[in-house]
């Protein structure tokens, strides 16, 4: 009798992971008006595209290889600016796509970040840089705080950090709540159990009707308390087991779709989650990536001591606009430009400020890209954000 109970769990919980949303090729962006939330398929760690009314935000950046999921998601909702960045925590599996995005073209509002952080120095934090470039100032938010969404009356409401954690920083993280009058959506950061027990008995209304749960869906995360408080009708958790085991946690899954409601998991698709919100009642979809070709292209050489990397296409010719170059040590990225093809057979160099003048014809503005002494990869994506090809330095 015990192990068939142990089975039927082990396939609800399967069912529960799969979630209640059908897969689909990617839709025509959708339109400015109304509640949207789309949570990129960004691996591990967290990039959230909040539209309201025509309002933009984007809650974390993910890491910086994950910049062509974050743009691919921008074209989805049809955002071309945004309002304004959040950085709820310094991990760099939120704040990584702060360097690609502060340099890119897109205009940025304001820039917002949890006023309590540890681990780095106030100069060095990843949303103090990316403001900088711009000529812009951090908005520092803790809780009392409230950000207006643009004309449309709605609000983010900061309801944590209300004190500074020494120990870890995922329990700084700016956790907020969406106000609108179609509904409200609770965003978390990387919240644990500790900074959970803190905004459990300050009191808020927590309930919403939809849930960015916490940490990725980690065991350290979402008491039968929290999850019975939120009540949320969809619960959304950003992480991809592969790369971090373990998640999304069963017990978790568990104590969220116990007070009621589905959960969604971002790894399930290949773009991401789309949420709407409407007269209170939340409805999500799983989002699929229309089929574009990759075959034939793929890294031919990569030199550590020249600082080299030679791409070739052995297939049919190919637009590599979006296409990008990552350095998985250094977290270096290099974006092809726009317009750039390679035709059928042909190959491109591409090389950096350490390369030889002559030897390559892209230049990556950077210096000491790859490793010479330890491991390192580097690796091609699409202008969709996927892994196309993968090459080490071979140390």
């Amino acid at each position: 009798m015990k192990r068939i109970f142990q089975w039927t769990a082990l396939f609800l919980l399967a069912a529960l992971l799969v979630g209640c949303g059908s897969g689909r090729p990617g839709a025509a962006a959708s339109g400015a008006s109304g509640v949207e939330l789309f949570a990129a398929s960004v691996g591990k760690g967290d990039a959230l595209l909040l539209r309201v009314d025509g309002w933009t935000g984007l809650i974390d950046t993910g890491k910086a290889s994950a910049r062509g999921k974050v743009l691919a998601a921008m074209r989805e909702v049809g955002a071309e600016a945004l309002d304004a960045v959040f950085i709820t925590h310094t991990d760099g599996d939120h704040t990584g796509g702060l360097s690609w995005l502060a340099a890119s073209d897109i205009p940025v509002g304001t820039w917002y970040a949890s006023a309590m952080y540890t681990g780095v120095k106030p100069e060095k934090h990843g949303a103090v840089k990316a403001a900088a470039l711009r000529g812009q100032e951090v908005q520092w938010l803790q809780r009392g705080d409230s950000v207006p969404l643009g004309e449309s009356g709605a609000a983010l409401k900061v309801l944590a950090p209300s004190r500074r954690f020494e120990d870890k920083d995922d329990n700084n993280s700016l956790v907020m709540l969406l106000e609108t009058s179609q509904g409200r959506m609770l965003f978390t950061g990387d919240m644990e159990l500790p900074e959970e027990a803190e905004l459990l008995a300050q009191g808020d209304d927590l309930s919403c009707a939809v849930l960015k749960a916490p940490n990725h869906g980690d065991d350290d995360t979402v008491s039968e308390a929290f999850a019975r408080a939120v009540s949320a009708d969809v619960m959304v958790i950003s992480t991809d087991g592969q790369e971090k085991p373990g998640t999304p946690n069963p017990g978790v899954v568990a104590r969220l779709t116990a007070a009621g409601g589905a959960c969604y998991v971002t790894e399930n698709a290949a773009l991401g989650i789309r949420v709407t919100l409407e007269d209170g009642a939340a409805s999500a979809e799983y989002v699929d990536i229309d089929e574009a070709a990759t075959e034939g292209v793929f890294i031919e050489r990569v030199a550590p001591g020249d600082d080299l990397v030679t791409v070739r296409n052995s297939g049919a010719a190919r637009d590599l606009t979006g296409w990008y170059l990552y350095s998985d040590r250094g977290g270096e990225l290099y974006a092809f430009p726009d317009g750039f093809a390679l035709e059928a057979g042909q190959a491109v160099t591409v090389g950096t400020r350490s390369s030889e003048a002559g030897t390559y014809q892209l230049l990556w503005d950077d210096k000491k890209v790859i490793h010479k002494s330890k491991a390192d990869d580097i690796l091609l994506y699409d202008g969709w954000g996927r892994c196309v090809d993968r090459v080490s330095n071979g140390l």
